[in-house]
């Protein structure tokens, strides 16, 4: 391993375990009366705001330092080619992360903020899903990079297209959700439970549908290219774990009307098994708006494509992988 990716995986897991700091917070800090500011109590916010941002850092960092090992590409190494793309970069992930938020917070009322304000809700919106997206994909980067550094070599292929079955999906929700809401009402509330919601199942078919909008990851799953659903499995199972558990403690965010049992501490077990959902959110919406990104998230990496360098000799390699570098390259 690179003394360079060594330091970046002890760094990152560092500040991971620091965010782990918030469980052993003052109680005091967090019982009521709370001291507020505009109707925002500074002082859990500060302490829980800073243990997700300690996480999120380490994560990104960890995430690019198991990339380099492996000798994958990270969104370092696209940022580092081309600084510019940090904007269209983060601007993806403020995409999707709306997309996640309005379908299962706003729409499905699966979680809420018991610390906010609405006016502070507005603030932390984009830059936070901005750095909440770069730390998920980071993560699964990293995870596609070791399980590729298994798998056998496969030839890209052209692309399955199922993207009308997903908009289908998509209008669907949306007419159920319509349905659902002009029936009960609607109010917009991010920081607190609400008595009802819609099915979980509103949820999935969102998912679903903007899964299917992307046609490299339709493509992915029809040649049996398993590395992707692979590494979306692992990452969201072992950062689900590491982030959720110390939330659990004073809830930086909690959870509701997810359907099934609930786990010591208040979890949802649906809640973990639906955590790959988000990756497929997170990955599918960029996939579509970048094709680089679709050719970096959901095909396997060239063989001549190294961290932090070009691709090496395309004339050697089939012209389908070829053309699978030049899309990443060409986010640089």
């Amino acid at each position: 391993m690179r003394p360079a990716a060594a330091w970046k995986i002890g760094i990152g897991s560092v500040l991971m375990a620091l965010s782990g700091l918030q469980v052993v917070a003052p109680a005091w800090l967090f019982a009521p009366p709370q001291e507020r500011l505009f109707g925002l109590p500074p002082g859990p916010v500060v302490v829980l705001g800073l243990s997700s941002a300690l996480f999120a850092f380490g994560a990104i960092v960890a995430g690019e330092g198991i990339c380099q090992a492996f000798g994958s590409t990270s969104l370092w190494d696209v940022v580092v080619r081309d600084p510019l793309m940090l904007l269209r970069l983060l601007a993806c992930g403020v995409v999707a992360g709306l997309v996640l938020e309005i379908a299962a917070q706003w729409l499905g009322r699966l979680w809420y903020y018991p610390w906010w304000t609405t006016w502070f809700y507005a603030l932390v919106l984009v830059p936070g899903f901005a750095l909440y997206w770069l730390f998920i994909v980071e993560s699964y980067l990293a995870a596609k990079a070791v399980l590729d550094a298994v798998a056998r070599r496969r030839t890209v292929r052209g692309p399955v297209r199922l993207w009308p079955v997903g908009a289908a999906a998509l209008v669907v929700f949306a007419v159920l959700s319509i349905r659902w809401y002009a029936q009960r009402g609607f109010t917009f509330d991010v920081t607190g439970p609400t008595p009802a919601a819609p099915p979980f199942g509103y949820a999935v078919l969102a998912f679903t549908g903007v899964a299917l909008l992307s046609n490299a990851l339709v493509t992915a799953a029809a040649r049996l290219y398993w590395v992707p659903f692979a590494a979306i499995v692992l990452a969201a199972a072992v950062v689900s774990v590491a982030f959720e558990l110390p939330n659990a403690m004073h809830w930086h965010w909690a959870y509701d009307h997810f359907p099934g049992p609930v786990l010591p501490g208040g979890l949802p077990l649906t809640m973990f098994l639906a955590w790959p959902m988000q990756y497929v959110v997170f990955l599918a919406v960029p996939s579509a708006m970048l094709p680089g990104l679709a050719a970096l998230f959901w095909q396997p990496a060239p063989a001549g494509l190294r961290s932090g360098g070009e691709v090496g000799d395309v004339e050697s390699e089939r012209p389908q992988q070829a053309g699978v570098g030049r899309d990443i390259d060409d986010l640089g």
